[in-house]
């Protein structure tokens, strides 16, 4: 899990803002849309593991609420899904539960 961190924290700190800088440079709006979406919904996964390590160093089983993934951006919610995503602004009927 801490491997699993790491890399998100890689990713939403360097990977991802690098990639959102060449796409502006270039004025490719598109890739820097979807790259700052994908941007937001590794900040959520980081969320998830945290909680994942923090379950395990208690010696306990994570208890996650329905997990809603919207299909357009990527962004993860937990319970229920919203009624808009506040990443991309899709409808909840974009959202798949799991």
């Amino acid at each position: 899990l801490q491997e699993a961190i790491e890399g998100e924290t890689f990713e939403v700190e360097e990977m991802y803002p690098a990639y959102i800088k060449v796409a502006e440079e270039e004025q490719e709006k598109g890739a820097e849309t979807v790259t700052k979406w994908a941007l937001e919904a590794e900040k959520v996964h980081a969320v998830l593991y945290r909680k994942a390590k923090e379950a395990v160093a208690k010696g306990q089983d994570i208890e996650f609420k329905p997990v809603h993934v919207c299909q357009v951006c990527g962004f993860t919610a937990e319970g229920e899904a919203p009624d808009i995503c506040p990443v991309c602004g899709a409808l909840k009927e974009k959202f798949k539960g799991f």
